[in-house]
């Protein structure tokens, strides 16, 4: 398989690549998606609330999505084995 080079013609958002595919309200989606995760996997409340603070803080963070990797951040302090792309957590 043949790699695309990147141009300004081919390059994409990945947010505008799934938005149709995800609810209008990214929270509600995050919240019953964390209810989904097995309890092991689930990041406690407050760990949650310190890994959103230092995205929110960070300039990679553009209202809420990281653009360092392309995730919600939301989602993404969700788990316990996640990390930051950038090492900031």
């Amino acid at each position: 398989m043949m790699a695309l080079k990147k141009t300004e013609e081919n390059r994409f958002c990945r947010l505008c690549e799934i938005f149709s595919e995800l609810p209008e309200n990214v929270t509600d989606y995050a919240d019953r998606l964390y209810r989904l995760f097995p309890a092991r996997e689930r990041a406690e409340e407050p760990l949650m609330k310190e890994r959103l603070k230092v995205c929110e803080g960070c300039e990679k963070c553009n209202s809420g999505t990281c653009l360092a990797c392309g995730c919600y951040t939301i989602i993404r302090v969700m788990k316990t084995d996640t990390r930051c792309p950038d090492k900031k957590w």
